[in-house]
């Protein structure tokens, strides 16, 4: 019996080890390395509301931290929101439509000879943009549930727009410094 008990242990070990299973040890250097990220000032937009608040943890996912006092500079206009008609149903009703959510961006850098250097007067400027949309059915019979439903879909563009601006901004910067 011990030797059966034996037996499974080792072999139970052996198929961890096997798996690359390995137990949790503290941070070496090279990680502590790969976890300092870059400072950026992001303006434009309330640092309250639900969108800065999802901006902030998709920027700092990808290596980026807000801060005040940074050399990178992203100016934001609002999330725009707009809806247009796909279908008609029989009764000359909306039957869906498509969400497609905007945000316009400018990223300067404080030592780029092409960027402006004050940030108001570049604040016009706005070329780059980020979209996000989303196709909805809409149902007369219960219009509450379906303003719900928008609102639900438009919290979802909004991470939506906030992962793919930290990652456009995480790559420019990126390339940047390489």
């Amino acid at each position: 019996m011990i030797n059966l008990l034996r037996l499974i242990g080792i072999f139970t070990l052996t198929t961890l080890v096997g798996c690359g299973f390995q137990l949790r040890g503290q941070s070496t250097a090279g990680s502590e390395a790969e976890l300092k990220t870059q400072p950026i000032k992001v303006v434009g937009v309330s640092p309250y509301s639900e969108f800065s608040h999802t901006l902030d943890q998709a920027l700092a996912s990808s290596g980026l931290s807000n801060s005040t006092d940074a050399d990178i500079t992203l100016i934001l206009k609002p999330v725009e929101f707009n809806q247009n008609t796909l279908t008609m149903g029989e009764s000359l009703r909306i039957a869906d439509y498509d969400i497609r959510a905007t945000v316009k961006y400018q990223l300067i850098f404080k030592n780029d000879p092409d960027s402006p250097a004050d940030e108001l007067a570049a604040s016009d400027e706005f070329d780059r943009l980020i979209e996000a949309s989303q196709r909805i059915e809409y149902d007369p019979e219960s219009p509450l549930a379906s303003r719900a439903e928008r609102d639900t879909v438009e919290r979802e563009l909004e991470q939506t727009l906030a992962r793919r601006l930290a990652q456009r901004i995480s790559l420019r910067v990126q390339a940047l410094q390489n």
